[in-house]
């Protein structure tokens, strides 16, 4: 970004299976650095492989494996969860029935089938961040970026979104997740990285750190 590198020599290996975390303040990097794991963002320098796919040259593989979402809903306001969910699960081929299927299978698993009928821009932010992750896991993927996902979260919705981590990470999905916080890195990740002015100061396991 002009004279400034949000990333510079960052080296992530992350280990298939559990939640691997990457803890630092605003403005350190983490951002950038998911969203060029994510194909969403082309690096100018370095190399990242996904999956066993280069981000670059294979970034259409990468994209059908994985899933990011952030601190923002990405859905149709306008829309209603369930209107959501089915538009979603009908773009990625899903017939109707399958779509509406996959769409209460998930507003149910993350305690929004009250809310269901219900404008998304209606919804609180709690329940926002959960519609979103939904809607991220319409086709379960492989590897899962969460992008600073309880950021103005009240504790009881970030104690749900939590939740909603610890299942995916049951259900077989990698988790890469980025915070601002030491406690939710500390309950939630195998192993973290500290970055800091897009250089990873620190890298290991809570206790180590």
């Amino acid at each position: 970004f002009g004279d400034t590198r949000a990333v510079d020599g960052v080296d992530l290996r992350v280990p298939s299976g559990g939640v691997y975390g990457v803890l630092g303040p605003n403005g350190a990097g983490k951002t950038t650095t998911i969203r060029m794991l994510a194909t969403l963002l082309r690096p100018t320098g370095g190399s990242a492989v996904v999956l066993g796919h280069d981000v670059v040259a294979e970034a259409a593989t990468v994209r059908a494996k994985v899933a990011m979402t952030g601190q923002f809903a990405s859905l149709d306001e306008d829309l209603t969860g369930t209107e959501n969910l089915v538009m979603l699960g009908r773009l990625y081929g899903f017939s109707w029935a399958q779509a509406c299927e996959r769409s209460t299978e998930l507003l149910e698993a993350f305690d929004l089938t009250e809310a269901a009928g219900r404008q998304v821009k209606k919804y609180s932010g709690g329940m926002r961040r959960r519609i979103d992750i939904a809607g991220s896991i319409v086709v379960r993927p492989e590897l899962m970026f969460l992008d600073e996902p309880t950021t103005g979260l009240d504790p009881r919705s970030r104690n749900q979104v939590w939740a909603i981590v610890r299942a995916l990470v049951s259900a077989g999905t990698t988790i890469l997740l980025t915070t601002q916080y030491l406690d939710e890195a500390d309950q939630l990740a195998d192993r973290i990285a500290v970055i800091d002015r897009g250089k990873v100061i620190a890298e290991g396991t809570c206790g180590e750190l």
